[in-house]
């Protein structure tokens, strides 16, 4: 870190984009975030509508030393899924190329790409990939473009993130879901609860994007950021159950499709450990009861 760094955000609008931002400002860091949904305190920007010049000028005017790109498509139709997670990747790496050649690209990928594993193992960065549905695979394309630009000479790095939950999680992860129906109905309707998952705070992942972003020297081109600890999704809605004190009932849809697909999800993040010195702070516990807390 030199302290002269310009980062430019892209989904800053987001989940993790917004964290993200707020990171670097509370650490002094020049920053502009760019977002589809939502304009001040970000500029206005659609990767998957623009046209190239406006990207172009967007990249050119501020001229970046880091680019993170946290767009991305959770659900929709498949068309929708490529749109975000594959072609607006494309146009992103093309103006980065010509316009900010030595900035460092973040991409947030997603552990979807691995798809699944044998119950009790944990997932390398070296792991054979195997998405089970429209977004792992799409997530997965767009994280080859990246990994492409790479062995082609660009500075560009790969975050494998696992199921991101903490404070602000929308309803597409399963602790925003839960809250939502503990909120307004008090009933639980999340399909199959018999899935484990490495369930990771955003705070720290924001922490972890943060390390990989304005780090020193070259990187590996891929690193999972996750917990190491797989969670049982019932026991994770158990707990938020038992945080809101209501007398909800939970629907267990054994068989039925669920929203976090794979029956097991487990991160091996030794490698960013190693490189970076990072690890997870927050506790599942802690990031389960500031996420009762901040939605009443």
């Amino acid at each position: 870190m030199t302290g002269t760094e310009r980062v430019m955000v892209f989904g800053a609008g987001g989940f993790l984009g917004a964290r993200i931002c707020a990171l670097l400002a509370d650490r002094g860091i020049e920053y502009r975030g760019l977002s589809r949904t939502r304009s001040e305190p970000y500029r206005r920007c659609d990767l998957t509508a623009m046209h190239p010049y406006a990207l172009d000028t967007q990249i050119g005017m501020y001229k970046p030393t880091v680019i993170v790109n946290a767009v991305g498509a959770t659900f929709g139709a498949p068309a929708e899924l490529v749109r975000a997670n594959v072609i607006a990747v494309e146009a992103l790496l093309a103006s980065v190329r010509d316009h900010a050649g030595h900035a460092r690209f973040v991409q947030l990928g997603s552990a979807a790409e691995y798809g699944g594993a044998a119950h009790g193992t944990s997932m390398l960065e070296d792991s054979a990939p195997r998405p089970l549905g429209p977004y792992g695979i799409t997530k997965l394309a767009g994280s080859e473009l990246v990994l492409r630009a790479q062995r082609a000479g660009a500075d560009a790095v790969v975050l494998r993130i696992f199921d991101v939950i903490g404070p602000g999680a929308p309803d597409s992860t399963l602790t925003g879901r839960v809250i939502r129906d503990l909120r307004t109905r008090q009933l639980i309707e999340v399909g199959s609860l018999d899935v484990w998952r490495d369930f990771v705070d955003v705070r720290d992942v924001a922490e972890a994007v943060l390390a990989v972003a304005l780090a020193d020297g070259k990187l590996p081109p891929l690193l999972n950021v996750g917990t190491g600890r797989a969670t049982l999704a019932r026991d994770v809605a158990g707990q938020l159950f038992e945080l809101s004190g209501l007398a909800a009932t939970i629907v267990d849809e054994a068989g039925q499709e669920t929203l976090l697909g794979a029956p097991w999800q487990q991160a091996d993040s030794t490698l960013i450990g190693q490189q970076l010195g990072w690890s997870p702070k927050v506790a599942l516990e802690q990031s389960l009861a500031d996420s009762w807390a901040e939605s009443d």
